[in-house]
């Protein structure tokens, strides 16, 4: 931000952007070696998180169950996931993988914006329930099951 670096980081391509920040900042040896454990901590942030999307994904389309007869649905997710991020590499390279996240976040981001006034009409039908002497909060199911003595 100061300038010292003159262009330095910022006249590269933006995937490398982290690499000569790092070289600008350290030692050859240390930029190094920080490089190489910035690529292994991305690959093991990536790898958990397909780790962590795949049975979502299976346990969603098969409607809850997540049971070991899943492995095969598992498995075809895990293939389908890999390669539509491998097609969208191949086809446009990084500005694919941009645009496909933009799509795909679009209905989310309707969902955030109705969000808001229904928290907005939560809160107010709390503050009235509340000033009523209601309760605003519901019993938990368990306690209805198994009473507390």
């Amino acid at each position: 931000m100061s300038g010292l670096a003159q262009g330095g980081i910022l006249g590269v391509p933006v995937s490398d952007q982290i690499f000569a920040a790092l070289a600008l900042l350290l030692e050859p040896a240390f930029a190094w070696v920080a490089s190489v454990l910035v690529v292994v901590l991305l690959l093991a942030y990536q790898i958990t998180m397909a780790d962590s999307a795949v049975p979502t994904i299976n346990t969603i389309n098969a409607a809850g169950d997540d049971s070991p007869k899943a492995r095969p649905h598992i498995l075809f997710w895990g293939a389908a996931l890999a390669m539509v991020v491998g097609a969208l590499l191949i086809i446009g390279g990084l500005g694919a993988i941009q645009t496909a996240m933009v799509i795909a976040a679009l209905p989310f981001s309707v969902m955030i914006l109705l969000m808001g006034p229904s928290l907005y009409k939560a809160i107010g039908r709390d503050l009235r329930r509340e000033r009523m002497g209601l309760p605003t909060i519901a019993e938990p199911i368990a306690s209805a099951f198994f009473p507390t003595t």
